[in-house]
Parts: C-alpha cells; sequence; structure tokens
C-alpha cells in the first residue's frame, strides 16, 4: 500500500498586497514524521505553518488534507482543524477561565451533541471531559494548577498547558508556531522536553524552531526556509553536517 501524505501542499502562495511571502511551495508531511522548520526572520517560517491550517488563507495552490483541499474557501475549515492542533507563540490562553475550562472548552463546545447521540447525557460526557482534562494536567505535573487562571502561572506552565488543550481534540497533526521563543530561557526546557514526549509517541508534528539543538534531535525532516521558498531539505544530519545550499550554509554558520 503506497504511504499517502497525512497533508499535501502543492503550489502554495502567499501575498500580502504586493508582497509575496510563500512563493510557491510544493512539500509533503506523512504520518508520524516530525518535519521541523528553520530559517531567519521574514523567510514564510510562520506563514507556512499557518497557511497549513488556514488561519492564514492560502493566495493560491492547495492543501490536501484528509481527501480535501482545505485550502477552497467552499470547505468548511473548521471541520478539519479539529484534527490539527496548533500550539502559539503566545500561549492564547483564556484568561477569564480557569486552566481546566480552557482544555475542556473545544471538546465540549464540538463534541456535546455527538455525545448525546451515542447515548451519553451531556452530563456524562461532560465529566468525561473533565477527567481526560486532568490526567493530561497530571501528565504534565500541573494537576494542582486545575482551578486557577492562566495570569497566575509562568509562561513555561502556559506553553505546557497550551500544548495539552490542543491535545485534548486527539489530533492528527501537532502544528507549534515557535513554541519556546516567548519563554525565558529557563522555562525552554520544560516545554520541549513535552514535545520531545509527544514525538516519541509518534505524534505527526510541523515545528517552526529558532532551536537548532532541538531541531536536530527531534526532527525527523528539516526544511530550510528563505525567501518565501523551501532552500533545501533533508534529514537533520544532511542539512545540519552536510548543508548544500549557500544560504543554508550561511544561515547555520550564523546560529550555530
Amino acid at each position: 500500500m503506497e504511504n499517502k501524505p497525512l497533508i499535501e501542499v502543492k503550489g502554495l502562495i502567499k501575498s500580502f498586497g504586493n508582497l509575496r511571502v510563500l512563493d510557491d511551495i510544493s512539500t509533503n508531511i506523512y504520518q508520524g514524521e516530525k518535519v521541523v522548520v528553520i530559517g531567519p526572520s521574514g523567510s514564510g517560517k510562520s506563514t507556512f505553518l499557518r497557511c497549513l491550517n488556514c488561519l492564514e488563507d492560502p493566495t493560491a495552490g492547495e492543501i490536501i488534507f484528509e481527501n480535501e483541499n482545505i485550502a477552497d474557501p467552499k470547505v468548511d475549515i473548521n471541520i478539519h482543524r479539529q484534527n490539527m492542533g496548533m500550539v502559539f507563540q503566545q500561549f492564547n490562553l483564556f484568561n477569564n477561565k480557569t486552566v481546566l475550562q480552557n482544555i475542556m472548552l473545544a471538546p465540549v463546545t464540538i463534541y456535546t451533541k455527538k455525545a448525546i447521540k451515542e447515548g451519553k447525557t451531556k452530563k456524562q460526557f461532560i465529566e468525561e471531559c473533565r477527567e481526560n482534562a486532568m490526567a493530561l494536567l497530571r501528565r504534565i505535573g500541573l494537576e494542582d494548577k486545575a482551578d486557577v487562571y492562566p495570569s497566575t502561572l509562568s509562561g513555561g506552565q502556559k506553553q505546557r498547558i497550551a500544548i495539552v488543550r490542543a491535545l485534548a481534540m486527539n489530533p492528527k497533526v501537532m502544528l507549534f508556531d515557535e513554541p519556546t521563543s516567548a519563554l525565558d530561557p529557563e522555562m525552554v526546557g520544560e516545554v520541549l522536553d513535552l514535545i520531545k514526549d509527544l514525538a516519541d509517541e509518534g505524534m505527526t508534528m510541523v515545528i517552526v524552531t529558532h532551536e537548532m539543538g532541538f531541531a536536530k534531535e527531534v526532527g525527523t525532516r528539516v526544511l530550510f526556509m528563505d525567501g518565501g521558498n523551501i532552500a533545501e531539505e533533508g534529514s537533520p544530519k544532511e542539512i545540519f553536517e552536510n548543508p548544500q545550499n549557500p544560504r543554508t550554509i550561511q544561515f547555520l554558520k550564523a546560529v550555530l
């Protein structure tokens, strides 16, 4: 059986006015891959990631996920986003909800009707969501924070909660947009360790990051972006030990 990509990107273009930020990108992301996207600031990395779940609408091209072109405006993107977890630089937790409420919000909002159709009561399903959220908090050692508000947490705690909030939906792929760039240096490790655990469990991931050691350790494939293009791609060994493109060589010299 041929290995079909989980996400196919075909001829992706994104322009903001006259500025072309992504210039005809094509790549495939396969089940279980950890695709790490690196490159200089302004190279289009975050825009590329945000186009994968259409938080930025592509100007042209196709993004095929679960056999549908989700870049087509006629497709209900919200249905597909349920299967794509997204973790942002700035955590994006709801400050007016407790940690537990943040984690339960999406599954309760989206799946309660379906659960009732399947014969559960609303109360039973909400309790299930609560148990699942508590299990996720236990996993990251923050069950004692269930009833507090995000404003009382450190950056590293907020980001780990943002990650388990995305996991509460059981996504097929996780998208990470520079998940450690807003953190103090001593908090970076706890977030990267959680992402590494997920990687070890086989979660498919696309990660935009400045952390080269992490990219080398966790990535199964590295995309080096420059000027809105994928300038070079390969295994971490190929990219970090034997880069071919002059821009990749220049970039890695500057950051390593």
